[in-house]
């Protein structure tokens, strides 16, 4: 089948090909509803990262519905929504051909549209590495898009407390609607102290930094509870090296640092599982979270657009 998929070109320049691919037994062709506009993939864009040479397709967070199915995949039909997790790129196309096992179906009721799964997929790494547990104080410094969906998935009784930390009025009120106990804005407020308040000493059991910026990693640290075994969860791409980091503090509060990417991960495929359960039932909300709709056509200003954002932006999806 020939359709029309986006390369990166050289860095900061993509063109629209037209290339041909069709299933074997053990595959299946995906029309591609929506693919997600991740900040990772600005490595690539500005020429930093480059797994494939040039031209580099890009794109992988997606998900659609399957037109074609291999003689040998049993557990899919065509006409199916399925979320993708592929491992790889190509995303950013009107169709795709991926392995069947990479393909886990949606509700009915699900749009796939808004049904990505694998940056949630990404979330469910964040949480095991955070191990939350009965009566902790969470933090999640950043309310972007990764930050928000940690928040869904924490939300509940667990936690004595959850607290959101962000600059944002608008994002903070997000976090606040999606279950955070507590909201505090760092331009504003003494985020230790209010955080002591909130604690009642205690400070935090676990903070997921979710902002990118390196120098924020000495000033999350001290968040964290002095009293031993704290975590430290970086769940963002830094795209800069951190220029210090006080481990005086660190070695103070006997303090775990846990970068929590995709090889953290014990088995990505069934993180890949439970994420996408975790969309079928409603618990990440992916709809209220996009800003930014772009066509295939558009896909030199959706990148663009993701490098310098504007006010507002949340998270951006490409939309063949």
């Amino acid at each position: 089948m020939k359709f029309t998929r986006a390369f990166l070109m050289e860095p900061r320049r993509f063109e629209l090909r037209e290339i041909e691919e069709s299933p074997g037994d053990d595959d299946v062709l995906v029309k591609i509803a929506s693919c997600g506009l991740c900040n990772w993939e600005l490595n690539f864009w500005k020429g930093n990262l480059n797994y494939l040479g040039y031209p580099h397709p890009l794109g992988h967070e997606y998900a659609g519905t399957v037109v074609e199915v291999g003689a040998g995949v049993k557990t899919i039909k065509a006409g199916d929504k399925v979320s993708c997790y592929a491992k790889g790129f190509g995303g950013f196309s009107e169709y795709k051909v991926l392995s069947g096992k990479a393909c886990i179906k949606l509700d009915d009721s699900v749009d796939a549209k808004y049904a990505l799964g694998e940056p949630q997929k990404c979330i469910i790494t964040v949480l095991r590495a955070a191990a939350p547990e009965a009566g902790d104080h969470g933090v999640v410094l950043g309310c972007g898009p990764m930050g928000l969906w940690c928040i869904q998935a924490l939300a509940g009784r667990l936690l004595n407390t959850l607290v959101a930390i962000d600059v944002d009025d608008a994002k903070l009120e997000m976090a606040k609607k999606y279950g955070a106990t507590n909201i505090i804005n760092s331009k504003r407020e003494n985020v230790e102290e209010r955080l002591k308040k909130i604690t009642k000493g205690q400070l935090a059991d676990f903070v997921i930094e979710g902002t990118g910026v390196p120098a924020l990693l000495n000033v999350a640290q001290r968040y964290v509870k002095p009293s031993g075994r704290g975590r430290l969860v970086l769940m963002s791409s830094h795209s800069e090296a951190a220029r210090e980091f006080d481990f005086r503090q660190a070695v103070d509060r006997a303090l775990a640092i846990i970068v929590a990417h995709p090889g953290y991960s014990l088995n990505q495929d069934d993180d890949f599982r439970r994420a996408v359960e975790l969309v079928n039932n409603g618990t990440f909300k992916v709809k209220e979270l996009v800003s930014h709709e772009f066509k295939l056509s558009e896909i030199q200003t959706a990148f663009e657009t993701l490098e310098h954002k504007p006010a507002g932006f949340l998270k951006g999806i490409v939309v063949p």
